[in-house]
């Protein structure tokens, strides 16, 4: 009984040791393609004769925690300071371009061509307020054209 266990066990091992796996893995789908695609297009905005305001309030708590405003336009919430580790867009800046989203909107624009901002700030030390009127002439983006 022990030599036939013995035996068995020997089979095994040797039956393990001389059919080991292969793994072969030819993945094309990881080299790198690099191709360059541009394009010159000219956007085609039709501006209006009238110009039009936009207004937007920002209140800020101990200079960090804001609110008011709940709808931007683009890069809203990227900090235009020069302090890299500034995670907190200024109040101004929230402030602009809330006043540029409302504008916008409010007369079905693309854009605020030629945009003034006029900035009144109310500053409390521990509690600001800043609001912002946004006047510019809407522009309607009609399409574009290539070059």
């Amino acid at each position: 009984m022990k030599k036939t266990l013995m035996l068995t066990l020997a089979c095994t091992v040797c039956a393990i040791i001389f059919s080991g796996c292969r793994v072969i893995n030819t993945n094309d789908a990881a080299t790198a393609v690099n191709f360059d695609a541009t394009a010159k297009v000219t956007p085609q905005v039709e501006v209006a004769d009238k110009a039009v305001t936009g207004e937007a309030t920002v209140n800020v708590l101990f200079g960090c925690i804001a609110w008011g405003a709940s709808s931007f336009a683009d890069d809203a919430f990227s900090s235009t300071s020069n302090n890299p580790l500034s995670l907190v867009a200024s109040p101004n800046t929230l402030a602009k371009q809330a006043a540029t989203y409302n504008a916008c909107e409010a007369n079905k624009a693309d854009a605020l061509l030629g945009a003034k901002y006029k900035i009144d700030t109310m500053d409390y030390f521990v509690f600001k307020t800043v609001k912002c009127t946004a006047t510019g002439y809407p522009g309607v983006i009609k399409g574009v054209k290539a070059e």
